[in-house]
């Protein structure tokens, strides 16, 4: 991949700890660096990879043996990059996976944290194929880029269980495109501090290894490894365990360090057991200070080490430490308000070393011991001196540094840091961190609005049960009637997804009555919204329109652009449901068009199919499909089955109409599949309706009797409002017979006095009339059109003015009518026809019947 390698860096070594080899002899671990050998060799040799999982103690040089691998990889022609899990300190987007993806799309620049990547570097990279368009949008989210509005929409309407996916695949993409240009070696430090989410990442990388030249090296703790807890990465995995260094080992590495092999040398020796960072550490306090001591653990030893540094020194590296592992020169110099200090002496005492153009301590223990000299006054000043730096950079550590300050506002910077996750879809670290923030809130108010925060989080993720529970510990912390209205709309939305439909009404009705007496716009907005949802399922449309109209007018008043979208397509069901087609076919197509605008996608995947529909009442054949079939590949990225089940019934109308019944048989197949995955006999019985009209087209009337005859038993058990009469019509078209094509007409019509959605009326009125022709009963074909121009008179259609125009003209006909004006009123339903895309299939059929 061209751009991919990693340039030389006189300090760049290694992708995680950069330190240089010059002069650092490697002694030892012969087994381990013949083992590496041999995999090196055997993924350069048949081009596929695998995973070198090395586990060991704190402190026997798992990093110093990576180190040795990556220098050896590298002559080997294999380009390098690495992370590191930290368990404090993480920028916000950055974990280690990230920042692998992050080094790669930089050309090996990740380190520099100065570094830019802007989203031109994503386009390059789809452009010149090296990852698929369709993970753009996971691109972005790994570089933690803001991605276009487009895009930004698509990502909006995914569900968290598509997103997860698709970062994952587009790691496997982007790892696995750039080893097939050059051989990687990728390596992810320190496992034992690694979470579930990133530990999906880091199997992602691993599962790269399958087809391309790629190594990637996993370092670990035994007390924390994952693998203990059953993960795997799911590739092949040589896994080294490292044990202490032989005595003749440590002994190379006291004399590279030592020189001479004095007695207390020797006793360094002994009393380190093998263990390098260990003997190291003693082995430097030996030169510095040869009083004959010998400390008892890596603690005391850097304790001593740090009392013989100058003070500034001293102080310097004790306020690194608040920063954990990680930290940049900059964030160092405002927090001991030094800006020209340097850490050049802690560097030259193996303390710290350089990481790009931040720092490394020179291992997480010595951070540690550092870290536990600091007494609690002190601690706590400096980690809100770093909250106070980070505030306008990283939210995520603001809040940490405050938490880790015992700061009294840590909670509510928690909730600010789990907002902006949650408007980044990060869900899972939203909760985490909101978690947090309630664990330590005290006050009322910060213990509402954290459980609230959870509340929307666990909603929005699909945990309903636990999104209930959440609102429910808001709601009996709340301290007035502005609290209780937030809680209640919560657990309205809840109760709605539930189809607790009655005690759901009862709390929006409790909100919304607050928030109309308390002038509260936004949540009266909300609480009118969900008011119209609530109705729509009761089949109040009069009740849904006037609450989305409020609802419409209040998101104007506080300008909010995505619940004005939300209540138009609350409008658009409801004018769609009393029969208003063109009316709610504006509203929709409104709604879109504001999505789209703002990057809404989760509002614009819900109305799109809808939308479609419209359109083909509206008798908008081709645009109907047209937008169909852009729902369906909408909903299809970002995993929105009922979505897609929608368009594809749409999709279904339209190339009826058009005469594509070969088509149409297709989307009523994926419907039908889509309806089994949900489990939705609504959707199921209309695909099934709908394949039982194409059987009948094409001939097989038993195959279509069997399926409209399943529909109208799930149509029995789920409710007849629905879809019933509509099953009746197709029925009587499927019917051979006489008595029992009447029989089907009559249950369809008798239904239609119930209180059913307004399609029964369009679709069952539009079979009755061509089944009635089929019976030449040109008096019914003609009562029928009748109805229908009736039924629509408040807001007449193109589509069923051509559908009575059709039966009236086809009954004088069939009474015999053979004057020119039947002629001309033919040439015109044709040329109608063709305008509207209206090609029904007995068109000609039945004009051939009729004129004899």
């Amino acid at each position: 991949m061209k751009g991919f390698a990693a340039p030389e860096r006189a300090w760049r070594l290694s992708g995680t700890r950069n330190v240089p080899l010059e002069g650092r002899i490697f002694v030892g671990r012969a087994a381990e660096l013949d083992q590496f050998a041999a995999a090196m060799a055997a993924c350069l040799e048949v081009r596929r990879g695998r995973v070198v999982y090395v586990r060991g103690e704190a402190g026997l040089g798992k990093t110093r043996l990576v180190e040795e691998f990556q220098h050896r990889a590298r002559i080997g022609g294999f380009t390098c990059h690495g992370g590191l899990v930290l368990d404090f300190g993480a920028r916000s987007g950055r974990d280690a996976v990230a920042t692998v993806i992050r080094s790669i799309a930089l050309e090996g620049d990740a380190e520099q944290s100065e570094c830019v990547v802007g989203p031109d570097r994503v386009g390059a990279l789809v452009e010149a194929g090296h990852i698929a368009a369709d993970h753009a949008i996971f691109l972005y989210d790994l570089l933690n880029l803001p991605p276009p509005i487009g895009l930004h929409a698509l990502y909006d309407a995914m569900d968290i269980g598509t997103r997860s996916r698709g970062v994952l695949a587009t790691i496997t993409e982007v790892i696995a495109s750039a080893a097939k240009e050059k051989p990687l070696l990728i390596v992810i430090e320190d496992l034992h501090w690694a979470d579930d989410a990133v530990l999906a990442r880091i199997a992602a990388v691993a599962e790269a290894t399958s087809d391309c030249p790629l190594l990637v090296i996993l370092t670990s703790r035994n007390v924390g490894d994952p693998s203990t807890r059953g993960w795997q990465p799911g590739s092949p995995i040589l896994t080294i365990d490292l044990a202490p260094l032989h005595r003749e080992e440590a002994l190379a590495l006291a004399r590279n360090v030592f020189g001479q092999m004095g007695p207390l040398a020797m006793s360094c020796l002994e009393r380190a057991a093998g263990n390098p960072l260990f003997l190291e550490q003693l082995l430097r306090n030996a030169e510095e200070h040869a009083d004959g001591a010998v400390p008892d653990s890596v603690q005391s030893l850097v304790q001593a080490r740090m009392d013989r540094l100058a003070l500034r020194d001293k102080q310097a590296l004790q306020a690194a430490s608040v920063f954990g592992q990680r930290f940049s020169l900059g964030e160092l110099r405002a927090l001991i308000e030094e800006p020209v200090y340097a850490p050049r002496v802690l560097v030259e005492h193996a303390l710290l070393r350089p990481h790009g153009d931040e720092f490394l301590f020179g291992h997480a223990l010595i951070r540690d011991a550092v870290y536990a000299t600091l007494l609690r006054s002190r601690r706590r000043e400096l980690h809100k001196r770093a909250a106070a730096w980070f505030a306008e950079r990283d939210v995520i550590l603001h809040a940490q540094h405050l938490d880790r300050a015992e700061d009294p506002r840590a909670p509510q910077a928690y909730l600010a840091a789990a907002r902006h996750e949650a408007a980044r879809y990060r869900y899972e670290q939203a909760l985490t961190l909101v978690r947090r923030g309630a664990s330590l809130a005290r006050e009322l108010p910060d213990r509402f609005a954290l459980a609230c925060c959870c509340g929307e989080l666990l909603h929005d993720m699909g945990e309903v049960a636990e999104a209930r529970a959440a609102y429910e510990e808001a709601l009996q912390q709340s301290q007035d009637d502005a609290d209780r209205c937030r809680a209640w709309l919560g657990i309205a939305a809840v109760k709605r997804v539930t189809d607790e439909v009655h005690e759901a009404l009862a709390d929006v009705e409790r909100a919304e009555g607050i928030a109309t007496r308390l002038s509260m716009p936004g949540e009266a907005a909300r609480a009118h919204f969900l008011h119209g949802n609530l109705l729509f399922p009761r089949g109040d449309v009069e009740g849904c329109l006037r609450e989305h109209r409020q609802s419409l007018a209040l998101a104007r008043e506080v300008g909010s652009a995505e619940l004005e979208a939300a209540a138009l397509g609350g409008l658009g069901d409801a004018e769609y449901a009393r029969g208003r087609m063109l009316s709610a076919r504006d509203h929709f197509a409104i709604c879109i068009s504001l999505s789209r605008h703002h990057g809404f996608g989760r509002i614009e995947v819900a109305n799109l199919p809808m939308s479609a529909f419209m359109r083909y009442f509206a008798g908008e054949m081709r645009a109907a499909l047209a937008e169909a079939l852009a729902a369906v590949e909408m909903g299809a990225k970002v995993g929105h089955r009922r979505a897609q089940t929608i368009a594809h019934h749409a999709a279904y109308h339209a190339r009826h109409a058009l005469g594509e019944f070969a088509a149409a048989q297709t989307n009523v197949d994926a419907a039908l599949d889509l309806a089994r995955q949900l489990k939705a006999r609504r959707f199921e019985a209309e695909a099934l309706a709908f394949g039982a009209e194409l059987h009948r087209l094409a001939g097989r009337r038993d195959e279509a009797h069997a399926a409209i005859r399943e529909a109208l038993a799930i149509s029995a058990e789920t409710g007849m409002a629905y879809f019933g009469p509509i099953y009746y019509g197709i029925l009587a078209l499927i019917e051979e017979d006489e008595a029992p094509r009447r029989a089907a007409l009559l249950d369809g019509e008798a239904l239609l006095s119930d209180n059913v959605v307004a399609h029964n009326h369009l679709l069952f009125r539009k079979d009755a009339v061509e089944a009635s022709m089929m019976l030449h009963d040109w008096n019914e074909a003609e009562r029928h059109a009748a109805a229908l121009e009736e039924f629509v008179r408040p807001e007449p259609l193109p589509w069923t003015d051509f559908i009575i125009a059709r039966a009236r003209t086809f009954a004088a006909i069939g009474r015999g009518d053979r004057s020119k004006r039947l002629d001309h009123e033919l040439q015109r339903l044709r040329t109608d026809g063709d305008r509207l895309g209206i090609c029904l299939p007995s068109f000609s059929e039945v004009v051939d019947l009729a004129l004899g």
